[in-house]
């Protein structure tokens, strides 16, 4: 998203990538004669669509042009406590001790990792509007587990059509321009490395991890998303190595191993 929004407007961005991803897999979901959702299911995914994708997601990506890379992985990583918070409100999921503990050695080893320095003097807005993001992407995950789980492909076409029909709205009062000269050659490759992995497999795998697993275990690839990141961005971006790193990432899988290991209840 980073490279993306360097060169392409961020609402632009998220909505062609929500709707090339939608329409590829509403056209997989025809070729395969599944049947139309019923108009409760529609609405239903296109409302947690619009939360998840555009409040969450897309405006996280508009925030990514005042804020400096890894701030992103510290603010998602609040997800997992607001997920724990709904499912507790919404379906009475309790967290065992050990669990909460993996939670919070997870939170604290990520800002470690990515604790912003004093001189770098975040903006205000952006920061809170990333902050709040965290907290609709929690709620997001939590109601979305209420919608029909008997083809969770066309659930996740549906999300990104409704949220890519709102963005595009937003492209055009917002006032941003597109021309063929914002599709760099790495933005152009960061928005179809989006629609691919970003959409049709990784937001689709999400959906089912949330509605199959629980929510202690489903929301650990934002533990792991940050670690990741930083293997990529060492051996192909040649960012700076230190222990520090090395550190931060032990202490962060270690909370995700506490939170896998963690008796369910």
């Amino acid at each position: 998203m980073k490279l993306a929004v360097a060169s392409i407007p961020p609402w632009w961005m998220a909505g062609l990538r929500f709707a090339v991803a939608g329409l590829l897999l509403w056209g997989w979901c025809r070729v395969r004669g599944r049947p139309l959702p019923s108009r409760a299911h529609a609405i239903g995914a296109a409302l947690s669509g619009v939360v998840l994708l555009v409040l969450g997601n897309a405006v996280f990506a508009w925030t990514l042009q005042y804020l400096p890379s890894g701030i992103d992985a510290l603010v998602f990583a609040l997800s997992p406590l607001w997920m724990a918070i709904f499912g507790f409100v919404l379906y009475r999921e309790r967290l065992s001790g050990l669990a909460a503990f993996g939670l919070l050695v997870g939170l604290g080893g990520m800002v470690y990792l990515y604790s912003p320095s004093g001189a770098q003097h975040l903006p205000a807005v952006p920061t809170a509007i990333a902050l709040g993001t965290s907290l609709v992407w929690g709620f997001g995950s939590m109601f979305q587990r209420r919608l029909d789980k008997t083809d969770l492909v066309q659930t996740s076409a549906l999300q990104m059509l409704a949220a890519a029909a709102v963005l595009l709205v937003m492209a055009v009062l917002a006032g941003e321009r597109l021309t063929p000269t914002e599709f760099t050659p790495s933005a152009a490759g960061a928005l179809a490395y989006l629609v691919v992995f970003g959409s049709i497999v990784g937001f689709s795998a999400y959906l089912w991890l949330m509605s199959h697993v629980s929510t202690t275990l489903g929301s650990t690839y934002s533990y792991v998303n940050p670690v990741v990141s930083l293997g990529i961005g060492i051996g192909l971006l040649h960012e700076p190595f230190s222990w520090r790193l090395v550190f931060g990432a032990g202490v962060i899988l270690s909370g995700v191993a506490l939170m896998v290991l963690a008796p369910r209840r």
